[in-house]
């Protein structure tokens, strides 16, 4: 009889630095989300005073507006998704499938907020939240056609990003002087903050080179 084996089993893996930071920014976008969808669009819909102009706009707007703000929302959803290495692993053609989904709902809502916003005096900035939201879901498109993964995973970060400017654009609006700001002043703000999440992204990708001398 084979003497038993004192060999131990493998110890399980603690769960890396990197999965923890991803997991809790997670959290942090699912509380920001839950904190908008309460303290605005609950507002707006009853009629919350200090939401009342902005109310006419939205009930002016209803025709692009609807099917701008369900493929917005489209893609927001499925943007978390996409993420999930396990459900790329187990559901790959599911991850392509959620995947076109995500960028045919990003170009749907970018050409509605256009043509909600043509003519219109805060068009210039709203025509580079756009054009940099459609730059970013393009890109990562293509890389992922192209099979270059690692590159594609970058660009979609970069491309949900933008579409998570929509929450942190809204974090504000309890803030009077932030939601009576005039619309031109507003739509270049959200330019602004576009390029800041931009430049954070390529900060993270980064991260290593900016905090290790290379020997």
């Amino acid at each position: 009889m084979a003497a038993p084996s004192s060999t131990l089993p493998p110890a399980r893996s603690t769960p890396s630095r990197r999965l923890s930071t991803k997991h809790t920014l997670w959290l942090f976008m699912a509380i920001a989300s839950l904190f908008v969808f309460i303290t605005t669009d609950l507002f707006i819909a009853f009629d919350y005073p200090l939401y009342h102009a902005y109310r006419l706009v939205i009930i002016h707007d209803r025709a692009l507006l609807i099917p701008h703000a369900l493929f917005a929302s489209a893609a927001f959803i499925a943007g978390p998704i996409q993420f999930s290495s396990r459900l790329r692993a187990r559901h790959l053609q599911l991850h392509r499938i959620l995947g076109r989904v995500y960028v045919f709902s990003v170009l749907a809502a970018a050409t509605f907020a256009f043509f909600i916003e043509l003519g219109r005096d805060d068009f210039a900035g709203v025509i580079v939240q756009i054009s940099l939201w459609i730059l970013c879901t393009l890109a990562a498109f293509i890389t992922a056609r192209n099979r270059q993964i690692a590159v594609h995973r970058q660009w979609m970060i970069r491309s949900y990003a933008l579409t998570f400017t929509f929450i942190v654009n809204r974090l504000l609006n309890l803030w009077p002087r932030f939601e009576n700001m005039p619309g031109p002043h507003f739509a270049w703000w959200d330019a602004y903050v576009c390029i800041l999440m931009l430049v954070g992204c390529d900060l993270a990708f980064n991260r290593r080179e900016l905090t290790h001398r290379r020997a």
